[in-house]
Formats: structure tokens, sequence, C-alpha cells
């Protein structure tokens, strides 16, 4: 077994569970770590797994800074630190630090990012990911009380996750009511009305940005959406797309992309993270 386990920050994320295994693995959380999820996401989407790391504390874990040198630098020694984050940096400093010393033996790094991985086997230092980790170590004792509050963190983070792509759905909906229904809507309001109210909605749909990102990434995503097929409906003929239905399906795809940019940020400190860059 190697002398210490070094966490990276999304493995953190998606399997908080591992600090319940602190009892019978030395677990290493470096600072850089903490920081990242402090400054992760928006909403406090990782307070719960930061209060988490501060309440396992007494149980063997240890947040440990990188150091400012080592006796074998690696700054340009692979075309994958290119890649590496401060954070991944900081990971790799500890993870070699630990090398370094004389009469321990090699660490472990518990990472999801590939281009760490990488790096980290060209100075013959293992890395696996949280799913390997959490299957080597499933007969070993666990701190049962750890085990719970990162079951309620994982709760919280999938409720966050599926209530934001419900909402996003909803106001689409309710979004493509008031458009298919403008006409009405726009007889029996006044000018004036229609003038105030305008900047309101749009100082109300920033606000919904700014606090349920994900939320507004799926509505502007289903917008989109809508908004190129109501080129299509209720005729689907080709032969009457024209300059103006293009530049209205062109629109749609324009909202589609910055509905699914909104999403990448809403995702971030959350369990959908390391997918979603996988994927994208």
């Amino acid at each position: 077994m190697p002398s210490r386990y070094i966490i990276d920050t999304n493995v953190l994320i998606q399997f908080p569970h591992i600090l319940s295994r602190a009892g019978s693995r030395k677990i290493v959380i470096p600072s850089a770590v903490m920081e990242e999820l402090s400054a992760h996401g928006h909403g406090g989407r990782t307070k719960g797994v930061s209060d988490l790391v501060s309440s396992s504390l007494g149980a063997g874990v240890k947040i440990v800074r990188a150091p400012d040198r080592l006796e074998n630098d690696f700054i340009g020694s692979s075309s994958n630190v290119q890649r590496l984050s401060g954070a991944d940096f900081d990971i790799a400093r500890i993870a070699i630090n630990y090398a370094e010393q004389q009469g321990l033996d090699a660490p472990c790094v518990v990472t999801g990012d590939r281009a760490l991985a990488q790096f980290l086997s060209t100075r013959g230092i293992k890395s696996i990911s949280g799913t390997e980790f959490i299957g080597e170590s499933n007969n070993e004792p666990i701190n049962k009380e750890i085990e719970e509050s990162a079951d309620k963190v994982v709760f919280s983070q999938k409720r966050y996750i599926i209530s934001s792509f419900f909402l996003g759905v909803i106001a689409s909906l309710l979004g493509s009511l008031i458009y298919s229904n403008l006409n009405l809507l726009i007889s029996t309001i006044t000018v004036w009305a229609t003038m105030l109210g305008l900047p309101i909605m749009g100082i109300a749909l920033f606000w919904y940005r700014e606090n349920f990102r994900l939320s507004y990434g799926a509505f502007e995503l289903c917008v989109g959406i809508i908004m190129s097929y109501y080129v299509f409906f209720p005729s689907f003929n080709y032969a009457n797309l024209g300059l103006t239905e293009g530049i209205q399906i062109l629109g749609g795809l324009y909202v589609m992309v910055r509905g699914l940019d909104n999403v990448g940020k809403g995702v971030e400190g959350t369990r959908l993270e390391s997918l979603w860059k996988k994927v994208f």
C-alpha cells in the first residue's frame, strides 16, 4: 500500500466517501485543492465538501502545502506540464516531494485528470481513479459518521442537478407559451407597461442566470431548440425556407451554444463536472 494518498479536487467532489477511509489509509489534501473548492462554482455547491474535509481532520485527514522547491524540479520536463492547472502543479509537487524523501514509500495520487496522471507516470508516481480507490478499500474499516455526511453531500448535489434541469425545462415551456400568445398579451397591456416590463424581465433573467446558472443554461438550451423548431411548424416544408427562416435557425443554434456554455459553468463544482469535461 502506498505511504500516502493525495486527493485531487475532482475526486473529492465526485467521491467524498473517500474521506471515510482515513482511519485505514493516510489521506492528504493539498491546500490548493481546498482553495479550489472554496472558489469552485456559485452558490456554495462545494461548501458541503469543504466542511466534510474539515470535519475529517480529526479522523486523520491532513491538509498539506506544496513545497517551494524540489531536488529535481519538473517545469518544462514534460509536454503534459503545459496542460496542468495551478492545483495540479501543487499536487504533483507534493507527490514528488514525498517520493524524494528517503525511507518513504512512493505516494499515490487519486485523480480523474488524465493530463496529471500522464505526467505523474513520467516521474514514476502511481495514480488511480476515485472508483479504483473505493474498490480497493471496500473491505477496510470505514468511519460511519463521515460516510453518512458524505451521503448527504452526494444527495445534495444530485438534488441540485435534477432540480436545475427540471426548472430549466419548466421555464422554457413557460417562455414558449408566452411567445405563442404574444399577440394576445400585447393587445391586453399598454405600451408603457411593455416599456417598463421588458427591462424588468431582463434584470430578472440576469438574476436567474447569476443565481441558478445550471437551470438557466438548461432553459436557454430548450429555448434555442424551440426557436429553431418554430421555423418548421406547423407546416414542415423545406421549400418555404428563406433568408428570414435561415437567420432564425442560426439564432436558435446560437442560443443553444450559449445555453450549453452556461450548463458547463453551472456544473462546475458538481459530480457532473468530470463527465462534462470528458465529453466536451
